[in-house]
């Protein structure tokens, strides 16, 4: 789960260059961010299952984990509780966002060049060229 917090913490950097950065690196960032996303849910549902398989072990079933029959972690009556949900909303949260991401990346248009954005001052260049060519 350290691994996980570290890569999120490089989710969170590559939001911020994106977001921060300009046109090009919007239109390839998703990649990159997806990507991440997909990593942090898969670390973060790789361990859920592990500790998840260690607890149906101590439930009575026949495929006992190693960890749960060798850790001092796991102690008569341990069960699982609200950090277990909470994982499980961060790697569905995950995977939904890379999900997102890359669908609105593909699905919708590009951003497009700008537009000149007319001022007060518009049309007067054009009356001061035409009263030097006069």
């Amino acid at each position: 789960m350290s691994f996980a917090v570290v890569i999120e913490g490089m989710t969170l950097i590559a939001y911020v260059v994106i977001l921060g950065g300009g046109k090009q690196k919007r239109e390839t960032g998703w990649k990159i961010l997806s990507g991440l996303h997909v990593l942090v849910g898969a670390l973060e549902c790789a361990s859920m299952a592990i500790i998840v398989s260690v607890a149906l072990a101590g439930a009575g079933r026949k495929d006992a984990a190693y960890l749960y029959d060798n850790d001092d972690r796991f102690f008569p009556g341990w069960k699982l509780d609200i950090s277990w949900i909470v994982c499980t909303v961060s790697w569905s949260v995950m995977f939904l966002l890379a999900a997102g991401i890359s669908a609105t990346a593909l699905l919708l248009p590009s951003e497009g060049g700008y537009e000149l954005i007319l001022g007060d001052d518009w049309g007067q260049e054009e009356q001061q060229s035409e009263r030097t060519a006069s």
